[in-house]
């Protein structure tokens, strides 16, 4: 037998005690691993496996060095996974790149705690049994992810959760339609625990029985995707039609601040909009116009309302599009808002969307009378946005759009909330331009697939820069125009009243898995 495999066992916890810095090493590598596994690199073929050395590091170690070894993986994996980070903070911000390297830096150790924190929890438990093995790191996991969405800094970052790479394949994200996000997460882990289970293991029949069902598992998921997946495409219940339009004008941050700029862009988007309508059909004729592809706002600008009413009047249309926001848009004081406003040829549909979960540093300044000479980077409203208290779903004739503006659409709850009041197709206008090439439009987009998968309902997504297009309710994507590049595209499907188990169990399996590790 190779040495590498007589000393494997002791690494992985069968034999000995690894010492601190091994254990720091394969902390380290797992979180390079699971980072590959997230756009750009996307190498899904690492997912079963990026787990296993963390698991291992933290198989037997002291509480103290566990939280350490979490510490170690979430600093290489959130600098590895979010460099766009740097790129937006230097380009956006106005800083050196070697103070954006420490703003990344800064960033990925913010993200530590919980993984910390997670690690810490495993150890304390000391799981040594296959069985206990197998439930603690999934719950774990599970619970970790469930505290950065709800709880932890600003608001919560519910961003590269661990099922979200699989969002390139749906067939094996269906399971996500029983029990959201949470469950499938929960599933990868507990494919890395029966993995490292296995190798774990003494005794070679345990080991390949492990194998055997980390085997089954895999083969379970995927037949119930694929079988999910046949039955929508099967379905021939009775649902109304609806056309959308979505425009992708490419216009980067840097271009829109000046009068001329904003002039030729507004009447670029006017001309993009009248070529899309004439391909419209039907009578719900809808248009998205993404975050920021209007320079002007509509609580500010008397000729842009006129503007935008007298068009939907002229093509027949509805425009969803995106604006600041402010009810009394003559005071200094009165709260600004990031909104979507639907306008029809009778004028716009009253109340808008206010964006509930903002950008932290970019819509606003959090903890702002100790940072106030801090300034967000955005710069559509001097001095930051106020969120949203509540929302409902917007009426568009017989329908109801169902909003989640640019980085809302990470948090699983705002979408569902949308769902479980009525609507019937979802929808997000982004502005991805900030982030530059290094992942994160991607890494964006994977999340709105999971949204559309999770509640059953289709999503129509549109980005001023890309990517935008149409995801069904089994996470397949259409009329996709990608990164950089400028477009429009008509998509004409269903929609239905049916809507996946998932937006009803809610977040019952994280409560169900915090209850069982306390």
């Amino acid at each position: 037998m190779p040495p590498l495999f007589k000393t494997l066992p002791a690494w992985l916890g069968a034999a000995g005690r690894p010492t601190l810095p091994a254990r720091l090493g394969a902390a380290a590598l797992s979180g390079l691993l699971l980072s590959l596994c997230f756009p750009n690199a996307s190498f899904l073929f690492l997912l079963p496996f990026a787990l296993v050395p963390l698991m291992a590091a933290v198989d037997g170690a002291r509480v103290r060095d566990s939280a350490l070894v979490g510490s170690v993986f979430a600093l290489v994996f959130w600098i590895l996974t979010i460099p766009w980070i740097a790129y937006t903070v230097h380009r956006y911000g106005g800083v050196p790149w070697w103070l954006a390297a420490i703003a990344l830096a800064v960033s990925a150790l913010i993200m530590v705690p919980p993984f910390a924190l997670m690690t810490a929890l495993v150890a304390a438990l000391s799981p040594r049994s296959v069985l206990s093995i197998l439930l603690i790191w999934p719950a774990a996991w599970i619970t970790q992810e469930g505290f950065r969405t709800f709880v932890y800094i600003f608001g919560g970052f519910p961003w590269a959760l661990v099922a979200y790479p699989l969002a390139e394949r749906p067939e094996w994200i269906q399971t996500a339609s029983l029990g959201g996000v949470w469950l499938t997460s929960g599933l990868v882990v507990l494919l890395n625990a029966l993995i490292f289970s296995a190798l774990r293991g003494r005794v070679l029949r345990a080991r390949a029985a492990l194998g055997s069902a980390a085997l089954l598992l895999m083969g379970s998921v995927l037949l119930y995707g694929v079988t999910r997946m046949r039955e929508f495409k099967k379905e021939v219940a009775a649902r109304s039609w609806i056309s959308v339009g979505v425009l992708q004008p490419n216009v980067s941050q840097d271009e829109r601040w000046t009068a001329e700029a904003r002039r030729a862009i507004f009447d670029d988007l006017v001309a993009r909009t009248r070529a899309t309508a004439r391909q419209l059909k039907g009578s719900n004729r809808l248009i998205l116009w993404p975050e920021s592809a209007s320079p002007y706002q509509w609580s500010w600008s008397e000729e842009y309302r006129t503007s935008v009413v007298d068009l939907c009047r002229e093509l027949d249309v509805a425009i969803l599009l995106s604006t600041a926001w402010s009810d009394l848009p003559s005071s200094d004081d009165a709260p600004i808002y990031n909104a979507a406003l639907l306008v029809t040829s009778s004028g716009p549909v009253l109340p808008p969307y206010f964006k509930l979960r903002l950008v932290p540093f970019g819509e606003y300044v959090p903890l702002e009378t100790i940072l106030r000479k801090i300034k967000p980077i955005s710069r559509a409203v001097p001095g930051g946005f106020t969120a949203g208290t509540s929302s409902n779903p917007i009426p568009f004739g017989a329908h109801r759009l169902g909003g989640a503006i640019c980085y809302e659409v990470v948090y699983p709850w705002i979408v569902r909330a949308e769902v479980r009041k009525g609507a019937d197709l979802l929808f997000t206008l982004t502005n991805d331009s900030w982030y530059g090439t290094a992942g994160a439009r991607r890494q964006h987009w994977q999340a709105a697939v999971f949204r559309a998968v999770e509640t059953g309902t289709p999503l129509v997504r549109a980005a001023i820069t890309g990517i935008s297009g149409v995801i069904s309710p089994i996470g397949e994507s259409s009329r996709k125009i990608g990164p950089d590049k400028e477009g429009s595209f008509v998509a004409e499907f269903t929609v239905s009243a049916r809507r996946a188990p998932a937006v009803v169990v809610g977040d019952a399996l994280l409560y169900v898995c915090l209850l069982g590790l306390l």
